[in-house]
């Protein structure tokens, strides 16, 4: 009832019994032997892996993130500061009524500009 799964071809033969005898466990006891000394040897020394055996795997992902950081913060320290000195551009160019000190007062910030208001505040 099953033979006509079965292939009548004999090739597939051939090439299973060629696979099984590549494949085949070794017949010889010293390969064992031999199998089992290296397996004993490697598991009596001592572990060789040290911490940064773990970092280096990290080492090329954080330079590739520490580079795009830079590039990052490099970009928005550069159209800050192109903000800033368009806005000041605009300021100097922009016609106003008000004295100098008091057009430029609101600009001013830190310890710098609390110092200039405090000392040219009008008594």
């Amino acid at each position: 009832m099953s033979d006509h799964l079965r292939l009548h071809d004999e090739g597939d033969q051939r090439v299973t019994d060629g696979l099984r005898q590549l494949y085949a466990a070794p017949a010889t006891e010293a390969y064992w032997r031999s199998l089992e000394a290296r397996i004993l040897t490697r598991l009596t020394e001592p572990p060789t892996v040290q911490w940064w055996d773990e970092l280096d795997r990290w080492m090329r992902p954080a330079l590739v993130a520490a580079a795009i950081m830079l590039l990052a913060s490099g970009v928005a320290m550069f159209r800050a500061y192109e903000a800033e000195r368009e806005v000041a551009y605009e300021a100097m160019l922009t016609p106003t009524s008000l004295p100098v000190e008091t057009a430029v007062r609101p600009m001013m910030r830190g310890p710098e500009g609390t110092f200039r208001y405090l000392m040219t505040k009008p008594r």
